[in-house]
């Protein structure tokens, strides 16, 4: 999608570890944030949402909605504001008629909406100029490398601020050196 350099790269073990970036991301969230996440069948696109979910106080379970294109979620922002997480799955659409029945623009008009779009390749030039792009790619069985391009201010705020987050949480959990 983009072959700018990354602002921020990690490197992910697990998809238990994928889930907690993903947490971490969702407990920053906030409403009219645009989520990206472009990588291949089997990156962890969805692994990534579920922890968002879970950082956003979404009950239950969360699946990639391949089929019915969209899913709602209720859940809080960190500040605990009312948020809907609109989670898209964008693999089935096949070209400009699809795009069209879609509907799509409704989601980024959505005040209280997060939304965050698997396979956002499929929307090109409609993408909303403010997002963060995170491109996943599968490296080894469980692990993989997630790439953030921030694009436009709040994004770039986003991501700063889950690099902190992150590290610092690393920091808390480390051991004790002697």
């Amino acid at each position: 999608m983009t072959s700018r350099r990354p602002a921020l790269d990690l490197i992910s073990h697990s998809p238990d570890q994928t889930r907690r970036f993903g947490y971490h991301l969702g407990r920053l969230a906030r409403a009219g944030d645009v989520l990206l996440l472009h990588g291949q069948i089997g990156a962890g696109k969805t692994t990534l949402v579920q922890g968002i979910a879970r950082g956003l106080g979404v009950e239950g379970y969360v699946q990639s909605p391949t089929f019915t294109l969209a899913s709602e979620h209720a859940g809080r922002t960190a500040g605990g504001e009312r948020v809907t997480l609109f989670h898209l799955d964008l693999y089935r659409l096949e070209g400009a008629g699809d795009l069209a029945s879609f509907g799509y623009e409704e989601y980024f008009d959505e005040p209280s909406g997060i939304v965050v779009i698997e396979w956002p390749e499929r929307l090109a030039e409609e993408l909303p100029d403010e997002h963060l792009l995170i491109r996943l790619e599968h490296l080894a069985d469980a692990k993989r490398r997630l790439a953030f391009l921030p694009q436009g201010s709040r994004a770039q705020e986003l991501t700063e601020a889950f690099r902190a987050e992150v590290f610092h949480a690393r920091r808390r959990s480390a051991p004790a050196g002697d």
